[in-house]
């Protein structure tokens, strides 16, 4: 059985491909893998040395992801986005921390914003009580090194997961399309038993909403409207009625700060769209669903400093 197999879901090719897929075959070299693009373009894209999936219609990320699954053979599975690009040793050092732990479902790598490379994007996933996902130290100072740590989940932007986790709950949900789908993942490998571990030597850079756009209305609506998702799947009864409130007032303030500073209501859409699907994700979760520890409210001023994070390092 093959090891790794690395899955590089893009919609447009072009040079940030380029430089993702070269920065992987060298981190390949030093294992047993396989290399899959998942292309979601119309046109097809260039992909050398690399096993094209060709969808012929934008199926998104978390459609692109669950597609390479299905085709991948490795024991392994490492999904990178296409515009992130890995240190030659960083697969080497997450895998080696998968392997060491069989509880390990998943390994998330510290990520850093290409333009800024002292600067943490990503060193993992954080769930809070109000079902808020965010980037773990998004915005800290990088640091090289340090002890490998459990944290609550993966960023699908570089992780490797064990393909035995993905298979025992289920994988990707391809209905998420983009955005909030390795917070699903992450929540209900939880809920199963899994952990994840953070490697802080696996480094990796990543420019950051190169496809939808930070802040752009595709961006918003899907991540409203999978918000809903999550909670309907995944939180349970007694989280809903102590903290539901909170949540109500957490996304009415997101809600208006978008409409203030950004002039669009996709935030309010897609929660619309979410609620009027509640019904069905909360039937779907239903079996695997049970309390996990969560991290303390966040609130506004959690994706707030998220938000100043990702602008500065864009503007950089």
């Amino acid at each position: 059985m093959t090891l790794v197999s690395a899955i590089v879901v893009t919609q447009r090719g072009g040079p940030l491909l380029e430089a993702c897929l070269h920065a992987l075959r060298a981190a390949l070299a030093e294992v047993d893998g396989e290399l899959l693009v998942v292309d979601n373009s119309v046109r097809g894209v260039a992909a050398e040395s690399a096993r094209v999936l060709r969808q012929g219609r934008n199926t998104g990320f978390a459609g692109g992801v669950a597609a390479g699954i299905a085709a991948a053979a490795g024991e392994w599975v490492l999904l990178v986005n296409d515009d992130a690009e890995l240190e030659p040793d960083a697969l080497r050092a997450l895998l080696d921390a998968g392997r060491d732990d069989p509880r390990a479902g998943a390994v998330t790598a510290q990520v850093r914003f290409h333009a800024r490379r002292d600067v943490v994007n990503t060193a993992g996933l954080v769930i809070d009580r109000l079902g808020i996902a965010y980037d773990r130290l998004a915005g800290a100072p990088a640091r090289d090194g340090g002890a490998v740590e459990e944290v609550f989940g993966a960023s699908a932007c570089v992780a490797l997961y064990r393909r035995a986790m993905l298979d025992a709950i289920g994988g990707f949900d391809a209905s998420f399309f983009a955005f909030g789908e390795d917070a699903d993942v992450a929540w209900r490998a939880r809920m199963a038993g899994w952990t994840c571990l953070y490697v802080p030597g696996a480094v990796a850079y990543h420019h950051g909403s190169a496809t939808a756009g930070e802040a752009s209305p595709a961006k918003y609506f899907l991540v409203g409207r999978n918000r809903m998702r999550l909670l309907a799947r995944n939180a349970t009864a007694g989280q809903l009625a102590r903290w539901g409130w909170a949540m109500a007032l957490y996304d009415l303030a997101y809600v208006l700060f978008a409409a203030t500073t950004d002039r669009t209501l996709a935030p309010l859409r897609g929660r619309v769209a979410g609620l009027r699907e509640w019904r069905h994700y909360r039937r779907g979760g239903a079996a695997g669903r049970r309390a996990v520890a969560l991290a303390a409210p966040t609130g506004p001023l959690g994706a707030w400093r998220q938000r100043a994070a990702y602008r500065r390092a864009a503007g950089s």
